[in-house]
């Protein structure tokens, strides 16, 4: 994932309310009304993929892969991306 498809997943997180901080190779994704509700996010092949090992998206969706993390980590629905 480059650079532009980082800052885009990123903005579309922050609108359901998540916290995002990047890391290195990765984004650090977390609710910010429980902290165990968190997962680090990283590109592998263009495949966005939890340290878990779950895919949750790909490059060039960054819609739907915001959406899936947000479902994942409990955001609060109704708030779109």
């Amino acid at each position: 994932m480059d650079a532009t498809s980082y800052r885009d997943l990123t903005e579309r997180l922050k609108s359901y309310g998540l916290s995002i901080m990047a890391k290195r190779t990765h984004l650090y994704v977390a609710n910010t009304l429980s902290a165990s509700l968190a997962e680090a996010i990283f590109s592998q092949g263009g495949r966005c993929t939890t340290a878990w090992g779950y895919e949750r998206g790909e490059r060039g969706d960054e819609t739907g892969t915001a959406r899936r993390l947000a479902y994942w980590l409990g955001a609060p629905p109704g708030v779109t991306a």
